[in-house]
């Protein structure tokens, strides 16, 4: 899945692409309309297979905005400003329909048939190109694989359940009910088809992001064992090599460059979405966000007030590396926006949206470890890190070094108290996921976090509490609360093709 490994084609394919498929109608996926490319004609080289491979990336760029944008409304980040179209503010409100076209989940399904369509053609260029060779389309298959999964699992984690798109795209009917999975049961389904891609004794094989997914699957599963294997293999393997750690590259200041032509920023971001404008690209996150274009949307104010009342390593207050001026700001008058899509004012509206990065899986990583009771990497991975001979969870001989996602922050270590030692884990887990909120602020993952904590937890309050906080008025905060108490109302509404 990983977006880099083809970039300067994929841009160009993008742009290419883009075009022909919003001027395409439903005909564009059906298998029995004339005018498309035959797979005998067009799976021949390994350039056809970079180009196929390629276009399947291409819905990427509406997904990922739009994720960003519910995510926020959804959860206790963002709040709707005056200027909020009314899509926005029914997603602010939890009051959804199916017709919303911010939660349309078309493009989702429209990536995985594109890569239904690629995956069995591509066999036949073995016979055809010598240069295309059975690493190469297993190498290809893996990353297709991996892409694939991921639309489904965040499919399940918006909706609750997914609809399965038949494999072999000849065999595709939109007209046919497709066969309805619970976020459970794609979750196990999804992992036994990741499992075939995973080799312990060749790791470096395959894309990063096929190791992430496969423990944030098991995190969701609530098998933090397994987790804590595949995220850890993610950092940096059985070799240790220190291919992604949250280390001093991008430290204190140098934060904000991650969010600054991420897809460069090997090291720290294994998948981002590209934009550009200048290229038709345009990410609107910066239009709904900045008071210079449509501000429509804003941080809510907890959020602000979490980064200023944290404590730096010498004592003075604040988050001044990831807060007030970095992933939030204020204007001349004191209005306060969303900053993280518009730290780069070189060019606007071409900021790119980080799927993974490396402080994302050491917190998740953390919360797997902590959920196996081993504390204290927990706790080092969340403050200042571990050299190669720190604590050692059970199974791996070493860390590569890393110094820790509060300590790259140059914030205080957080502590236990003495008085939380009888429960530590839940402690733990707080802490944890208050520091994905402001580390990852913005960036997709709040809601999920929340979902994911309240359903292990079996307390949909612990949901509806943080979300209703950041309404103003107390009737809308009770009604909202009171509904997100039902865990039916945490997934998004669906129309289904009807089974009649």
């Amino acid at each position: 899945m990983n977006i880099k490994r083809s970039l300067p084609l994929l841009m160009a394919m993008t742009i290419i692409l883009s075009g022909l498929i919003q001027s395409c109608t439903e005909d564009f996926f059906d298998t029995t309309i004339g005018g498309r490319i035959s797979p005998d004609d067009h799976y021949k080289t390994s350039l056809d297979a970079l180009l196929s491979y390629a276009g399947c990336f291409v819905y990427l760029q509406e997904i990922a905005e739009n994720q960003v944008l519910v995510d926020g409304l959804r959860s206790d980040q963002m709040n709707v400003t005056d200027w909020a179209d009314k899509d926005m503010i029914e997603i602010s409100r939890h009051e959804l329909s199916a017709d919303n076209p911010y939660i349309d989940p078309s493009n989702y399904y429209k990536l995985i048939i594109n890569v239904n369509e690629v995956l069995p053609n591509l066999p036949q260029i073995l016979e055809l190109d010598r240069d295309f060779d059975s690493l190469s389309l297993y190498s290809y298959e893996g990353s297709l694989v991996t892409l694939r999964s991921w639309a489904y699992f965040m499919l399940a984690k918006l909706n609750g359940e997914v609809g399965l798109i038949a494999t072999d795209i000849e065999e595709f009917d939109p007209s046919v009910p497709p066969e309805y999975l619970s976020k459970e049961e794609i979750i196990d389904k999804l992992i036994n088809e990741l499992l075939p891609y995973y080799d312990p004794d060749d790791i470096a094989r395959f894309d990063v992001d096929h190791y992430i997914l496969l423990g944030e699957l098991y995190l969701e599963k609530g098998d933090y064992e397994n987790a804590v294997r595949y995220l850890k293999y993610a950092c940096d393997g059985p070799a240790y090599r220190r291919v992604f750690m949250v280390d001093d590259d991008y430290e204190q200041d140098s934060w904000r460059e991650i969010f600054i032509n991420s897809t460069d920023k090997f090291g720290t971001v294994f998948s981002a979405v590209p934009y550009s404008f200048v290229d038709g690209q345009k990410n609107n996150l910066e239009e709904w966000m900045n008071p210079e274009y449509n501000y429509m949307v804003k941080p809510a104010t907890w959020l602000i007030d979490s980064f200023a009342s944290q404590v730096q390593q010498n004592g003075n207050p604040e988050d001044v590396y990831r807060g007030m001026g970095a992933t939030v700001d204020t204007t001349s008058d004191g209005t306060p926006y969303i900053n993280k899509y518009s730290i780069d004012d070189g060019l606007p509206h071409s900021a790119d949206v980080i799927l993974y990065r490396a402080a994302d899986v050491h917190l998740m990583l953390a919360e797997a470890l902590n959920r196996t009771g081993q504390h204290d990497p927990a706790m080092t991975l969340l403050n200042n890190g571990m050299s190669s001979l720190a604590s050692r969870p059970a199974g791996y001989v070493k860390w590569s070094p890393n110094i820790g996602v509060r300590g790259r922050a140059y914030l205080r270590a957080k502590e236990i108290p003495a008085s939380d030692t009888a429960n530590p884990t839940l402690f733990i887990e707080d802490l944890i996921i208050q520091e994905r909120a402001m580390e990852l602020a913005f960036e997709g993952k709040r809601w999920f976090d929340l979902v994911r904590i309240a359903t292990r937890r079996d307390d949909p309050a612990y949901l509806a509490d943080k979300v209703a906080a950041k309404y103003e008025d107390a009737a809308t905060a009770d009604f909202i609360r009171q509904k997100l108490m039902d865990p039916s109302n945490w997934y998004l509404p669906i129309t289904k093709i009807d089974t009649e």
